[in-house]
């Protein structure tokens, strides 16, 4: 869902400066007359709302065991959790109230990622291998919510380009850690029923090369960072190029062109007041201002290419990967751009109808 700030709405009657906030959690609209018009809004609380840094879906997910159960955790992104505190601030209740509207908000359930998660333990077990750790579910099947969060924000955007040389999923060594055991072949061969564990071989055998696979680990997590960073910097890059080629942008009256420009690093306000009357040089006085943007994210892309070459350079067995090419992103007038929502795994069927969700993903979960 994406936050229309209250000089975003279409309808502002009586004005948006008759949106007062009396106690904390309580809105009043004033009408014209507000001695006896007057409408309040109890607003939803933030309260046992969490959120993940670094993750942008919008939307509130509702994170339970099972589908029975009739509470779970709450999470959103780093983002949206921002946009529900400026809703409050800025007394807005249209927004955070909506947001907790059961329509709007995404169950997903656990239950089914931790079923796959045991039944794949025997055959783990026969191939000499305990996982500590898959994604975000712990050997004793305790579940890493943040990680469970970070997971989700993945499934829910949109596939990248880079992505094509791991057939979209996440690689292994991003959401693994597992150790071995010796396997007795000959036990394993006259008895292959009776399940062998590390409780009845010896325990578990230390990682070959610990600290040599950690820097491994460590570089593969930059690299998928950094290829990220590019795909949106390249984004950027074809709306700000594409918008430079046109011949005229919105204007707001006689004085002034604006252009809002909804890029995926950030929103940016475009204006021209300084030739009156003169559309012409307003409109290159906009156009300079996107060249110089444009300037700033080209060396910006520059600056990531040079520093994926180099640790693509660091291992001369892993092949270089692709700088994503995407779409491009949106712009308008005063108005805002589209949001990124949907359902992750598990999620309720109310997700699978939001008219704004995401493409679908694939799922490395085991």
């Amino acid at each position: 869902m994406e936050y229309y700030r209250l000089y975003d709405l279409r309808n502002q009657y009586p004005a948006i400066g008759n949106y007062t906030t009396t106690l904390p959690g309580k809105v009043n609209l004033l009408g014209l007359y507000p001695e006896t018009n007057v409408l309040p809004f109890e607003l939803k609380s933030l309260d046992g709302v969490k959120f993940v840094k670094d993750t942008k879906f919008r939307f509130i997910a509702n994170i339970k065991q099972k589908k029975e159960d009739t509470t779970g955790v709450l999470y959103t992104s780093e983002r949206y959790f921002k946009n529900l505190e400026s809703s409050i601030r800025e007394s807005n209740p249209y927004f955070i109230n909506s947001s907790f509207n059961q329509i709007y908000v995404v169950e997903v359930y656990l239950e089914s990622f931790i079923t796959l998660f045991e039944s794949m333990i025997p055959k783990e077990y026969s191939a000499g291998v305990v996982v500590l750790k898959n994604n975000f579910i712990n050997k004793d099947k305790s579940i890493d919510y943040d990680k469970f969060v970070k997971f989700l924000d993945w499934i829910v955007s949109p596939p990248n380009l880079e992505e094509i040389d791991t057939n979209g999923v996440i690689i292994p060594e991003l959401l693994i850690n597992f150790r071995e055991f010796e396997i007795d072949q000959e036990k394993a061969y006259f008895y292959p029923n009776q399940q062998q564990t590390p409780e009845t071989n010896g325990g578990l055998i230390n990682p070959p090369n610990s600290e040599e696979a950690k820097a491994e680990l460590q570089r593969l997590q930059q690299i998928k960072q950094i290829q990220d960073e590019l795909f949106n910097v390249n984004s950027d890059i074809i709306t700000y190029t594409t918008l430079i080629s046109d011949d005229d942008y919105p204007n707001d009256g006689l004085f002034v062109s604006k252009l809002t420009v909804v890029g995926i690093l950030e929103k940016r306000e475009y204006v021209s007041g300084r030739y009156f009357l003169n559309r012409k040089k307003q409109n290159e006085d906009i156009r300079n201002q996107l060249r110089k943007y444009l300037a700033t994210l080209t060396s910006k892309k520059d600056s990531l290419d040079l520093e994926l070459k180099n640790l693509n350079s660091n291992n001369p067995t892993q092949p270089t990967q692709p700088t994503p090419t995407p779409t491009g992103g949106s712009y308008g007038g005063a108005g805002g751009g589209g949001g990124n929502s949907g359902g992750g795994g598990g999620s309720s069927d109310e997700a699978n109808n939001r008219n704004d969700g995401p493409s679908g993903r694939a799922e490395n979960f085991r």
